[in-house]
């Protein structure tokens, strides 16, 4: 796909994602198979391309605010020890707009990305924040802070619990 304008964007899917019930800002093609879309940045040039998401998010609310349909409530994550996480994968997913995609909020170590709504992770391993409690942190936000505006990768099932894990042992990794 070209890369184009999000203003541009957001026009032309603005009609058939308000008939599709999704907000006229909602990342998503009707017409293709799998509906919701990716931004992947363009380095260095002020653009984004749009892919397809490995999956369609379209039943799902979105991050806009213009998005009134109703979602699941809060959900405390079950963790339990022991981790067994592999803070390689963790870091692959957080790389992987069609995963975790962590670096679209976060500004990560070794990135060109710098993160624009997120908490900076740089030296997040140094907070001393327990397993627990960054599992949570992913898996349902909404727990701890009903206003966030990350997404719930557990409780809406686009991470797996390994995933997670996965992810928990790279923030904890990172110093």
């Amino acid at each position: 796909m070209r890369p184009i304008a999000l203003g541009a964007w957001a026009l032309c899917l603005a009609l058939p994602a308000l008939a599709a019930g999704l907000p006229e800002d909602a990342a998503v093609d009707p017409a293709a198979a799998i509906k919701t879309l990716s931004p992947k940045v363009v380095v260095n040039s002020g653009r984004l391309e749009w892919e397809p998401y490995r999956r369609d998010l379209t039943a799902w609310p979105t991050l806009s605010h213009l998005d009134r349909r109703s979602t699941i409530r809060p959900q405390q994550a079950a963790y339990s020890e022991p981790l067994n996480g592999d803070a390689a994968r963790g870091r692959a997913i957080a790389m992987d707009p069609a995963r975790g995609n962590c670096i679209a909020c976060h500004t990560l170590p070794g990135e060109d990305w710098p993160g624009s709504v997120g908490l900076l992770l740089l030296g997040y391993k140094r907070q001393g924040h327990t397993n627990a409690y960054v599992y949570q942190q992913i898996y349902d936000r909404r727990v701890l802070n009903p206003n966030t505006v990350m997404p719930p990768f557990g409780a809406f099932g686009v991470l797996s619990d390994q995933d997670i894990r996965d992810l928990v042992a790279y923030v904890q990794s990172l110093d």
